[in-house]
């Protein structure tokens, strides 16, 4: 049986979790994107850059042209490579191989990319 205390803990849990965005000065989405470029031990600077590289990928997959999110690109394997190579070029652009050996940045590049594929196939975000 759960206690009041339990409860409230959670629920403060929660609350914390839910504004975190906010004090990371980023949106939800970015902070998705953000959690998953995270790595164990960052400096200040290497958080600073994965915060920026999550900004850039939404508003590159968003709103820059040329338009990368196509009408069902998720559904063409072509399509798909070339959304994976951008989410590549705008992380390469601010988590160089120096923040990331190569590895793990192809790590980050795919989980980024998969967690945008995962979204657009369940039409929860970026459909196009």
């Amino acid at each position: 049986m759960t206690s009041a205390k339990e409860l409230m803990t959670f629920a403060a849990d929660l609350k914390e979790e839910d504004e975190r965005h906010i004090r990371k000065g980023l949106t939800e989405d970015e902070l998705e994107i953000y959690d998953l470029l995270r790595k164990n031990k960052m400096t200040n600077e290497e958080e600073k850059k994965a915060r920026l590289a999550a900004k850039a990928l939404i508003k590159r997959l968003t709103e820059e042209a040329p338009k990368v999110l196509v009408q069902d690109w998720f559904k063409d394997s072509q399509t798909r490579l070339t959304v994976r190579d951008e989410v590549g070029k705008v992380l390469d652009t601010y988590q160089p191989e120096d923040s990331y050996e190569k590895d793990l940045f192809t790590e980050k590049r795919d989980k980024v990319f998969e967690l945008t594929l995962e979204l657009a196939i369940n039409h929860r975000k970026w459909v196009a």
